[in-house]
């Protein structure tokens, strides 16, 4: 594995676990430690992580991690989350959303579904290019360059001139009481104004996301609304969420 790739592979494990070892790292790579160590100094360097006594952490659980070690943390878990928010999918339907990594996963999985998808994601737009059953409507607004998306006035501007049947939509922390929440303010405006359009809203996220609480609420809590995410979701939040009216797929 070259170096490129084993700073890929200690971010993602960084953003499942929020800290990792030196020796469990170098075992899961099949790097000797001492290569670690210097990997781990170079991405401490460079502000991607906080070299700790015998390993690595997160600078700042607040923070947002990287987008391509966003992707790779629990992806089969978003691919199977994914599939299945797309077989919900009726032919017709008129969808809106961002490009979450774990929205993305539905997007790849949706595309021999006539539909009309307004995104605010330069990546799904580009996913979609070649799907020729889908309408691809792509609001303008500010690009978030972290994530590709588009942001501010113009974009909801856009977003208003739609009625959707369902919004789908990630997020970066979900709490019974806190609602969703993610790490942009001007992201989490444009998700809620994407919720507000729509008759249904359906919540993507792994169980890494379950019980976390960002600094930007998306939204609170809503009767009706539907969470997929996957078996590791613990049970007693899956409970708490029920209970406010929420319907719950785990698969």
């Amino acid at each position: 594995m070259i170096k490129a790739e084993r700073h890929d592979a200690i971010l993602v494990e960084l953003a499942k676990r929020g800290a990792i070892g030196i020796q469990d790292i170098a075992g899961l790579l099949g790097a000797s430690p001492a290569t670690i160590r210097r990997d781990i100094s170079e991405l401490d360097a460079s502000n991607k992580l906080l070299r700790t006594h015998g390993g690595a952490a997160l600078r700042d659980r607040r923070r947002e991690v990287s987008y391509d070690a966003k992707i790779m943390a629990y992806l089969p878990e978003k691919r199977r989350i994914g599939s299945h928010a797309a077989s919900l999918l009726r032919p017709d339907m008129t969808i809106g959303c961002g490009g979450g990594t774990t929205v993305m996963q539905m997007i790849a999985a949706l595309k021999r579904i006539p539909l009309r998808v307004l995104t605010t994601a330069v990546n799904v737009a580009l996913e979609l290019r070649d799907a020729e059953e889908v309408r691809v409507f792509l609001t303008g607004g500010m690009m978030r360059k972290r994530t590709a998306e588009m942001v501010g006035h113009i974009c909801e501007r856009t977003i208003a001139d739609f009625n959707l049947d369902v919004a789908v939509i990630g997020a970066d922390g979900i709490d019974p009481d806190r609602g969703y929440t993610t790490f942009d303010n001007e992201e989490a405006y444009t998700n809620r104004v994407l919720i507000r359009q729509a008759r249904e809203v359906w919540i993507l996220a792994d169980h890494s996301k379950l019980g976390q609480t960002c600094p930007a609420v998306i939204d609170t809590i809503g009767t009706g609304h539907v969470l997929i995410t996957d078996a590791a979701a613990p049970r007693e939040f899956v409970t708490a969420m029920i209970a406010r009216g929420v319907r719950v797929a785990t698969v």
